[in-house]
């Protein structure tokens, strides 16, 4: 009796707008609004009861506690680290996020492509926050779970090393946007650890709620590009990586200076005349920040010099940045899969609209009936469904 109260309950809840981005859930019946006013009003900085700076959130195993990986780490605020802390330098762009001592690449490539759409981004980064107006060390994001929008609470403790950023960090050395949202989705995850190694569309799925679908580039649909060209006019988010055969090759770097198993956005694509034909150029990021493609179209590249000067000036940026462009024929022979979340149900495979409809059904994980694993463990089909199913 009690739970079929429970699901009328939340069934009220959801039908009266509770999970929708402007009425989110509160996670762990935590909301932003009353604690900042409690901290504000005592003149006490947030300390997070439910994430505390403590060794259980940096992780439970390579980075759990006596862990060498973890000696020497000292949790400090933004202010503590630089006199002019900002939480958003000049705009929130793809270059704010450089990839720390974190196997989160595939996080922090969903979030280079969460900044190719400025509304998409700050539904996730709320801009009502800042290291000046009512600081009271305490800041909130909101992430999509399971058909609905929860807002997450952190305080800005950062695990840090020799006066330094542990984990993700901006380039710019007094903005801390991505820093605090990587903790606020390490503290939904559980620990910071629990971030290292995953999917990049999940990524993109937690900070959308949108429709996922794969490409295998060995066998891509003769109007990939022209699928890619909508799907990045339209706010879709794109990630692509390069197949490994064994662990051995994780993260190798190729002799082209491509790293294998790694996460990469797609940040953009152009078509050129080179050589009086046209040449379809697409832009890749490398969430290092750093380690670049060498071949056609790189940093550089002779190919620059046979196109229109005002072309080369608009698109040739030589930074030591981690973003380069490539031919698009050379990257449907160096990657493997590509990842698009789109943000509406229309198919980028059809100039068509269609309409979809959305139906949500509230239940609970049973395992070997309802329950199976992750991606890379998907686990025995329910026993009462046939194996094709």
């Amino acid at each position: 009796m009690a739970a079929l109260a429970a699901g009328v309950s939340r069934q009220r809840a959801a039908a009266e707008g509770l999970g929708s981005h402007q009425n989110a859930v509160k996670y762990l019946g935590q909301d932003f609004e009353t604690l900042r006013r409690q901290c504000l009003d005592s003149g006490v900085l947030f300390k997070d009861p439910e994430f505390p700076a403590c060794p259980s959130a940096l992780g439970y195993k390579d980075l759990g506690p006596g862990s060498p990986q973890t000696q020497g780490i000292i949790w400090k605020r933004p202010t503590e680290l630089c006199p002019n802390p900002q939480f958003i330098v000049g705009g929130a762009t793809r270059t704010d996020i450089c990839q720390g001592n974190l196997g989160d690449c595939w996080l922090l490539a969903a979030i280079a492509s969460l900044t190719l759409n400025e509304k998409l981004l700050y539904r996730v980064v709320p801009r009502d926050q800042s290291f000046q107006k009512n600081y009271a060390g305490i800041f909130h994001f909101q992430f999509w779970q399971y058909g609905e929008w929860v807002e997450v609470v952190i305080d800005d403790r950062l695990p840090t090393k020799n006066g330094k950023l542990l984990f993700l960090h901006s380039e710019e050395g007094s903005e801390f946007w991505s820093a605090l949202l990587e903790k606020a989705y390490a503290k939904l995850n559980g620990s910071y650890e629990a971030l290292a190694g995953g999917s990049t569309i999940e990524g993109f799925e937690d900070f959308t709620g949108g429709i996922s679908e794969f490409y295998d580039l060995k066998k891509p649909p003769a109007s990939l590009y022209h699928i890619i060209q909508k799907a990045l006019r339209t706010g879709s988010l794109l990630g692509c990586s390069i197949d490994v055969s064994s662990a051995a090759e994780v993260e190798a770097i190729t002799s082209q200076r491509l790293v294998k198993s790694h996460a990469y956005s797609v940040t953009g694509v152009e078509e050129v005349t080179f050589h009086g034909r046209p040449e379809k150029l697409i832009r890749l990021r490398n969430p290092w920040g750093e380690v670049e493609w060498s071949g056609a179209w790189s940093d550089n590249a002779p190919e620059w010099n046979f196109i229109d000067p005002r072309q080369k000036a608009a698109l040739d940026r030589k930074a030591e940045d981690g973003e380069f462009w490539m031919s698009f024929s050379d990257f449907l022979k160096q990657f493997s899969r590509l990842e698009i979340c789109n943000l509406s149900p229309d198919s980028l495979s059809s100039e068509e609209m269609h309409k979809w409809n959305l139906v949500l059904f509230n239940g609970r994980w049973t395992r070997g009936s309802t329950a199976g694993g992750c991606q890379n463990y998907p686990g025995e089909p329910p026993p009462e469904l046939p194996e094709d199913h």
